[in-house]
Formats: C-alpha cells, structure tokens, sequence
C-alpha cells in the first residue's frame, strides 16, 4: 500500500508575513476517499498544489510512491468531439492514434491501454449517468456540468495517479452532485475539498482538518468528525471553566498567604523574632506552591481548545408584514427566445415562509427570483401593497467603487452592514480597497451582508453558500432558523435546503 508522507514541512507565500503551514507531519495512505476541510483562507488549495509539485516547501520534504494530477485542470481540446478530448487527456492518446506506425508510439499506446480505452470510457460514462450520445457531440457544446463529469472521468482512466480534487462540484447541481458522488464513492485513491457536508457524507472515508492550530486526521465522514469535535469541545469547554474556577481559588488563596506572612504572622509571634522568621517562611512558600500551581493550571488551559471554532450568532431584522401573503404568482409563462421555462407555474409567498426554489441547472431557478423581485417582467405575478424586496442574487449588485462610498446610497442601516461584516470575519481593511479587487468569496458575504441590512419584508437569495466553507454555511442556517425571516432561496447544498426550507417550489422538474 503507497503512502504520501509528510516530514515537518514549512510553507509561506512571501507576500505574507504569517506562514500558512508550520511542521507538518502526516501520513496519508492512498487508497483512502479522503476529504480536505477548512475555513477559507486556511491554506486547501495550497496544500494540493504542494501535494502537486505547483509549490514547494519552504522546508521539511513530501514524499510519495504515485505521481498526481489535479482537479479542476486546463484539457487539451486539440480535437472537437468529446471521446476524443477525453482520450487525450488520458497521455495524449488521441494524438498517439495518429502515428501508430511507430514502434515507440505504438509501446506508448499499448502501456495507456489504448486499444481498450473507448470501452473502458464507455462503461465511465454509464457509471457517471452520462450518456453514450454525448461522446459523439462537440465538447464545447456541453453543459459546465457535463464538462465537469466528462474530465473527471479522463483522470480515473489515467493509470498509477493519486487524484487531488478541488471542488469538483462547483458547477452542479443537486442531481449532478448525486452522479459524481455515487461515481466517486466506488472508486479509491484520491483527496477531495469540498464545504458541501452531505457531499462529503456521501463519498469520504477520511477526513483531513486544517484547523486552527493544526492539522489532523480522522477515519469517517464529516458527520463522524463533526460528532466527535462537538464533544472534544464541549469536554473541552468544561475542562476550562473547571480550570478558570481552580485558577481564581489559587491566586486567591496566594494573595492571603502573602498578607498573613507579612502581618498576621506579627500578630502571632509579637516578641519571638525567631518564630515569627519560621512563620514567615511557611506562609510564603504557602505562597510560592500557589503561584506555581497557578502557572501549571494556566498552561494546561491553554492547551485546551487550540482549535475549538464555532460560527458566530447573525443578528439581523426584518419588518412586520400587514397581512397574509406577499407575493403571488398564477399560471406563469415565461420563455427565453423559443426556450419555455415556465408555462401555468403557481405559487404563493406567505408571512414566515422559507420557500426552497429547486431544479436542476438551467432550469429557471434564477429566473423566478428575478421575477419575483420584479427585474423581469411577466403576467400572473402580484406584489402586496408597499412590499420591500431585497435580494443577494449570483450577480453582485455593486461591481466595483469603495464600500463606505457604495453603501451610503442604497438605504442600507451602517450599523447592522458593519456588524455583519464583522461576523461573517471581513476585515475592516476591506472598506478602505476597491470592490474589484475583493475574492469571489469576500463579494458573496458582502452581497449578503448588504441584503440583510436593508429594510425589507421578503429576502431573496440565489446560491448564498456559494465559494463559502462550512462555517458560514452553520452560520446563516443558525441565523435564518432564529430569526425566521420570509425567504425564497435557490441553493444545491441539500443540507442546508433541507433545515431551513418549510416548502419547496419545484422548478423543471
């Protein structure tokens, strides 16, 4: 059985002064599903790039008896059909067809399984839940998803490689997530990121944590490893209380050996200095033997929960509707040019409502929501009198300029976007940068943050968990299931939708 090991290995960007990895040591064995987790920014993708050979150690050594290829990866489209992209990204088998006459190529093509692979592609793309048409189709005529699927495949057909899967699920829907996770669930040998936690339920047998303070592994899937955190913490949490009281008695009880050596020993021995000195002593080394134990407790408390994290309580407002619905939608028709996505669609949003918007990709999930917040027009659709929208949609609404400018013109409550800012941990440097030059992810907690601070009667969110880590996910679900807002949300992350939706409206299905 192979193995990548990890010898105390260092890693920093130079661009940043804190180091990303300190001392790692790991062995990881490489027939395990091994699922990546973390908070963003802890350095996942990095760690595949080093696992890669992308970035090399600052020092320590990584070691591995497989070479490894990483997804999401750059395919060679030199040919148009799909069976063809798909064979050449499996050695560059495609353009070995192309020279078979050659002794060496021919030597090439037989070690790559050549005359076997289109079989062999057929019966993975039968595993994938992909059709056999799509093989004879121009690749770039494919869905992301399917594109996503057809490339997973050419890498579980190349030979003697150790997978490294980035997000590979970024662009699927919930029943696209289902194929890859039945797909890779029968297969071994690869490590996978991904903050999608019924994903990873689903497909690890492993998890990887990069933690706080350090790096660890544990068998199971996420829910095991949540499981087993929760009581770490809770022991943890306990633990440290138990300590602070033990601390406190300690330092008090020290204070009063320091003031009975110096003056109820007078008290005791007003003539004997002889005794009076012995007293002295006692009472200080009663002394000294508290503030030594005082020290022991408080480093043993500090090595307590060196990586508890929890996600911080959101606390936002909504206004108090008058009535019983918002908005209504009867027999709702709308096309895209010749292309029908709704035709006699009917719904209503009531007062409370957490309304999950679902379907597959393509489907018109964000159409609705734009309809429903009135950028698209159509008949059926009617709003109650004096109804506030706001919405968080996949587009951010502001695109670029400096926050502090771009919020004083959108009746947003300074106090509430700022304390949001802070909880979903933005730094406040962010107000002082343009907004383009903001992460994909920092620009989604910002949409959000804005949605939630202005005044409103109905939220809409189109795919909110999107490029977030599972701490901000735990987070708005806490949130949304405290404050009950009236919402209507599209979102592929099944274990978020199925906690916080009360119903469901089902889009193309």
């Amino acid at each position: 059985m192979s193995q990548i090991r990890i010898n105390e290995m260092n890693f920093s960007y130079k661009t940043f002064y804190e180091p990303i990895f300190q001392k790692v040591t790991l062995n990881l064995e490489t027939d395990w599903r091994l699922g990546l987790i973390g908070r963003n920014g802890r350095g996942k993708t990095t760690f595949l790039k080093l696992l890669h050979g992308e970035l090399s150690p600052d020092s320590g050594k990584i070691s591995m008896d497989t070479g490894t290829e990483l997804f999401p990866y750059e395919s060679k489209v030199i040919y148009p059909l799909t069976m063809d992209v798909i064979k050449e990204n499996i050695g560059g088998l495609r353009t070995l067809e192309d020279n078979l006459e050659d002794m060496e190529t021919l030597g090439r093509y037989l070690e790559l399984d050549g005359f076997s692979m289109e079989s062999s592609i057929r019966k993975e793309m039968y595993r994938m839940k992909l059709s056999e048409e799509l093989l004879t189709r121009d690749f770039s005529l494919l869905s992301e998803g399917e594109k996503t699927k057809v490339l997973l495949i050419a890498l579980f057909l190349r030979k003697d490689t150790y997978l490294l899967l980035d997000e590979p699920t970024n662009h699927l829907d919930i029943r696209g997530k289902k194929d890859v996770a039945e797909y890779l669930r029968r297969k071994k040998g690869f490590l996978v990121v991904s903050h999608d936690r019924s994903f990873l339920d689903e497909v690890v047998d492993h998890i990887l944590a990069i933690n706080k303070s350090d790096i660890t592994i544990e068998q199971g899937n996420f829910t095991t490893w949540k499981e087993n955190k929760d009581l770490k913490d809770e022991f943890e949490a306990r633990a440290g209380e138990r300590l602070g009281r033990e601390v406190r008695q300690l330092e008090r009880h020290a204070k009063e050996s320091r003031l009975w050596a110096g003056s109820a020993n007078t008290q005791k021995y007003p003539f004997a200095s002889h005794a009076r000195t012995n007293g002295a002593k006692a009472y200080m080394g009663q002394a000294k033997r508290s503030e030594q134990q005082i020290k022991d407790k408080i480093e043993e408390k500090k090595s307590l929960l060196l990586n508890y994290e929890t996600a911080k309580n959101l606390d936002f407002q909504q206004l108090e509707a008058e009535g019983t619905w918002l908005v209504k939608g009867k027999d709702i028709m709308y096309s895209y040019g010749s292309r029908e996505l709704f035709y006699g669609l009917s719904f209503v949003i009531k007062k409370g409502d957490r309304i999950w918007v679902r379907g597959g990709n393509g489907a018109g999930k964000s159409t609705l929501l734009k309809l429903i917040a009135g950028q698209l027009s159509t008949r059926g659709i009617t709003r109650s009198e004096g109804l506030k929208i706001t919405e968080a949609l996949q587009e951010p609404y502001w695109r670029e300029g400096y926050v502090k400018e771009l919020m004083k013109d959108e009746g947003i409550n300074p106090e509430s976007f700022e304390k949001l800012c802070r909880l979903f941990d933005l730094p406040e440097s962010l107000f002082e940068r343009p907004f383009e030059t903001f992460s994909k992810g920092e620009q989604k907690k910002l949409e959000i943050a804005r949605a939630l601070s202005m005044e409103n009667h109905l939220i809409l969110l189109d795919e909110p968990l999107n490029y977030m880590d599972i701490y901000f996910r735990e987070q708005l679900e806490k949130a949304v299931l405290a404050v009950n807002p009236t919402l209507v949300f599209v979102e592929h992350d099944e274990w978020f939708g199925e906690r916080v939706a009360t119903r469901v409206i089902p889009v193309g299905e």
